[in-house]
C-alpha cells in the first residue's frame, strides 16, 4: 500500500533549531498536499501554539496535539478526539510536582497555562534559550500560586510539561511518577519532562484519525526526533528519524533523514512522496 498520511513532528524535526520554518519544507510540505497526501502536524505543543506557516497551508486539515491528547480538524474548528488528565491523576501528578523547584506549565483548552513568577527568569528553569521569546508571547499567566492550582482543578487538563531548577530533580521527578502512577512520561528535549493520560501519546491520537479517515497504518508515514515521538514511529508504516534526533528513535526507524537544519523533512519527503521512482532508479544504477 502507499503512503496517505504523513505525520509531521514539529520541534526538532519540521522546524529549524531557531523555531523557525523554512520555505523549502513549507513548498515540499504544499506539494505532498497537492498530491492528496493527508499532512498532520502532530507534536507535543498545545493547539494555540501550532505554527501558522504550517496550518495555514491549505490541505492541512487536521492537527494533533498536546502528545496525542487532541485531535482536531481544522477546517471545521472541532474536536475529534480528546484524552485528559483524569481528575485523580491531576489530583495526585499536583501532590508531587508542588513538592519540587518547577515550572509547571499545563495545557488547558489550547494554551500554556503557567504560574506569572516561573516566567521572569526563563534560565532559572533551563529553558533552551532560542524558546524564551515564544514562552513570552504564547504563555497565559496566573500571578498567585493557589489560584494557579486551583484553576487547574476546575479545568481539564490536556498535558503537563515540567522544566526544572535543578536538573538532578528530573530523573528523580521521573523515577517518581513512574513507580507510583500509570501516566505516560516522555520528553521533547533534554531537559523537561511531559505528563499525559496513561492512554495518551501520539500514536493513540494518530490511531483514532486514522479510524475517522479510514487509513491503516501501513499506509502512515511519521517523521520525528525525540522520545514523544517512540509510539508513532514504532507503529507507522514508514518510521523517520531526524539525523539530530536521539539513538532510541533513530534504532525503531526505517530511514535516518537529514538535520532539522538540513531541511530533513523536505528530503525525506521528496525521496518517498514526491518522487519515489527516481530515487528507486537511482538505487538501481548505483
Amino acid at each position: 500500500m502507499g503512503i496517505k498520511l504523513v505525520a509531521l513532528d514539529m520541534d526538532g524535526t519540521t522546524l529549524q533549531s531557531d523555531i523557525t520554518l523554512a520555505r523549502e519544507t513549507i513548498v515540499t510540505i504544499e506539494k505532498a498536499v497537492s498530491q492528496g497526501i493527508i499532512v498532520v502536524p502532530t507534536t507535543g505543543r498545545v493547539f494555540g501554539e501550532l505554527p501558522e506557516e504550517i496550518t495555514d497551508i491549505d490541505g492541512v486539515s487536521y492537527a494533533i496535539t498536546s502528545n496525542g491528547a487532541q485531535v482536531t480538524d481544522l477546517n471545521r474548528k472541532m474536536t475529534l478526539y480528546e484524552n485528559p488528565l483524569t481528575k485523580q491523576d491531576l489530583d495526585t501528578v499536583l501532590k508531587v510536582l508542588r513538592q519540587y523547584d518547577l515550572m509547571i506549565e499545563a495545557y488547558v483548552g489550547g494554551r500554556t497555562v503557567v504560574i506569572e513568577d516561573c516566567m521572569k527568569d526563563l534560565s532559572r528553569f533551563h529553558v533552551p534559550e532560542a524558546y524564551w521569546d515564544f514562552f513570552r508571547e504564547t504563555r497565559h499567566t496566573i500571578a498567585d500560586p493557589e489560584d494557579y492550582f486551583n484553576f487547574l482543578y476546575s479545568h481539564s487538563v490536556e498535558k503537563f510539561n515540567i522544566f526544572f531548577s535543578h536538573m538532578e530533580n528530573r530523573s528523580e521527578l521521573k523515577t517518581v511518577l513512574e513507580n507510583t502512577t500509570d501516566l505516560t512520561i516522555t520528553s521533547a528535549v533534554e531537559n523537561n519532562l511531559e505528563i499525559n493520560n496513561p492512554t495518551a501519546n501520539k500514536w493513540d491520537g494518530l490511531k483514532h484519525l486514522c479510524r475517522h479517515l479510514n487509513i491503516q497504518s501501513t499506509e502512515v508515514m511519521a517523521m520525528g526526533d525525540s522520545n514523544n515521538d517512540y509510539e508513532m514511529l514504532k507503529h507507522a508504516g514508514l518510521a523517520v528519524a531526524m539525523e539530530n534526533g536521539i539513538d532510541r528513535v533513530k534504532e525503531i526507524s526505517d530511514f535516518i533523514t537529514k538535520t532539522n537544519d538540513e531541511h530533513g523533512v523536505a528530503y525525506a519527503l521528496e525521496k518517498f512522496i514526491l518522487n519515489p521512482k527516481a530515487d528507486k532508479r537511482q538505487e538501481l544504477a548505483s
